[in-house]
């Protein structure tokens, strides 16, 4: 009997050793899986912003001209924003009392994150560069120069390049520090300066055809290329240390290679070619005018339209501003609700000239009247089924879905617009954006009515691609 109770009793000191190291093992896995579940699991990093392949243009039509951006990735040429809609936000965002019109473009950063305005004033004997945040719309900073020739800014917009009476260069960065370069030989007029990526030198051309180069760091000229060709005109300084320069007279674009002094042809083009900061892109305008866009690695053309060379425009593009930052914010666009015509051209060869392609977002199509004759006295009327406040309309007129189509159809030259306040106004139509500068009208509706026109060579079909109110 005290054997078996001693059996037993070995057997339970077993079962409950076995329980207490099934429980300690139970514990461990169990702490296990709270250490495993309490690690930090790897965040998901959102998707990285696409750069935007924004092209600066400058614009002309024997009236007033135009600076305006275009994405060039965008083969139609719809998106685009007027400058000036950048520039009048960021004048607003100031809350000073000078009128918008003193403000002017000077550059965007190399980043495309920043843009500098210069302010010219005739009260003023100077000028002031400002430098704002394009994200935040917010000044930066901002300093002054003496009003002189001209002044040009470097790609991070924190020094400028300035002459007094085309002799003496200067430089002045935002520490209002400012240093004398030195005297030209000849003391002769010369072109716009050029600065490197870094904005540590910049290059420029004397009147003997030669390329100087100065490095603001040690303050003085460090390098002069004689180039032997007449007519050239430095275009940009890319960061592999080439030059690209323009020819007139020959009509050909050269990268100069600034180590070597080895200049080789890069293209034939009429006029202002720019390459990209990372050496991919070229845009320039061919010997019709027409802006064309090539990748340089591959040689292949880039499908692109532009909408203001359709409508007639001399273009000429810039410099490019790649970057991620969301510039569509500026081009503000008031919708419609509802849009009626009191005629529409019917249907021809598969296009459309209904009523609300006035305002599709497409330049390509248009809304064209369908009476006998010019259409004179023929309206469309734009509800935006609210009140709103218009400062301004942008108005791509005539059919601009080609150079072609733009000349053969008739053009409003004149037109009535009617506003649910009563307001009349009668517009030209020499420009394309038209600002209400007196007050802001406040209204529902515009009511548009065609008064003269400029006739087309072929058809009387009076035509309006694009209106956009802001």
């Amino acid at each position: 009997m005290v054997r078996i109770n001693k059996i037993a009793l070995l057997i339970m000191i077993f079962s409950i050793l076995c329980g207490c190291m099934q429980s300690s093992k139970s514990q461990v896995v169990q702490g296990l899986n709270e250490d495993h579940s309490s690690v930090p699991q790897p965040k998901k990093l959102p998707p990285t912003k696409r750069a935007i392949n924004w092209l600066l243009f400058e614009a002309e039509n024997g009236n007033m001209p135009m600076e305006y951006l275009t994405d060039m990735d965008d083969p139609t040429g719809n998106t685009y924003i007027d400058l000036y809609d950048i520039i009048g936000k960021l004048h607003a965002s100031e809350g000073e009392t000078y009128p918008e019109y003193e403000l002017y473009l000077a550059g965007f950063s190399d980043d495309g994150r920043r843009i500098a305005l210069f302010r010219e004033s005739q009260d003023l004997n100077y000028l002031i560069i400002k430098i704002f945040d394009l994200s935040t719309t917010k000044k930066m900073y901002e300093f002054k120069v003496p009003n002189r020739d001209y002044a040009v800014m470097s790609p991070d917009l924190r020094k400028c390049v300035y002459t007094e009476d085309g002799n003496f260069f200067y430089y002045i960065n935002q520490k209002q520090i400012t240093k004398a370069l030195g005297h030209l030989n000849d003391g002769s007029h010369i072109h716009f300066p050029v600065f490197s990526p870094d904005s540590n030198q910049f290059a420029l051309l004397d009147s003997s055809h030669n390329v100087l180069i100065y490095d603001l760091s040690k303050n003085k000229l460090i390098q002069q290329i004689k180039l032997g060709l007449e007519g050239i005109q430095i275009e940009q300084w890319l960061y592999n240390d080439q030059l690209v320069l323009s020819s007139y007279e020959r009509d050909k674009t050269y990268m100069l290679d600034i180590r070597t002094g080895e200049k080789k042809l890069l293209m034939k083009a009429t006029e202002s070619p720019v390459i990209t900061s990372d050496n991919h892109r070229v845009a320039y305008l061919n010997s019709k005018g027409e802006m064309q866009q090539r990748d340089i690695q591959t040689g292949l053309p880039i499908k692109y339209s532009n909408v203001f060379h359709r409508i007639g425009y001399n273009v000429s593009p810039t410099q490019w501003v790649q970057t991620t930052t969301d510039l569509m914010k500026y081009r503000k666009n008031i919708t419609a609700q509802k849009i009626i015509a009191s005629s529409t051209l019917s249907d021809q060869a598969g296009n459309s000239y209904t009523a609300g392609s006035i305002m599709d977002g497409d330049a390509s199509t248009a809304w064209c009247e369908g009476v006998k004759g010019d259409g004179i006295g023929e309206w469309i009327k734009i509800d935006f089924g609210s009140m709103q406040e218009l400062k301004g309309f942008e108005l791509i007129n005539g059919l601009a879905k080609s150079s072609n189509a733009f000349q053969v159809n008739n053009r409003v030259k004149r037109m009535k617009l009617e506003f649910s306040n009563g307001q009349t106004l009668m517009i030209d139509n020499d420009f394309i954006s038209n600002q209400f500068l007196d007050n802001p009208i406040h209204t529902s509706f515009v009511k548009i009515t065609i008064e003269t026109v400029e006739r087309g060579t072929n058809y009387h079909d009076t035509c309006m691609s694009e209106i956009r109110f802001f």
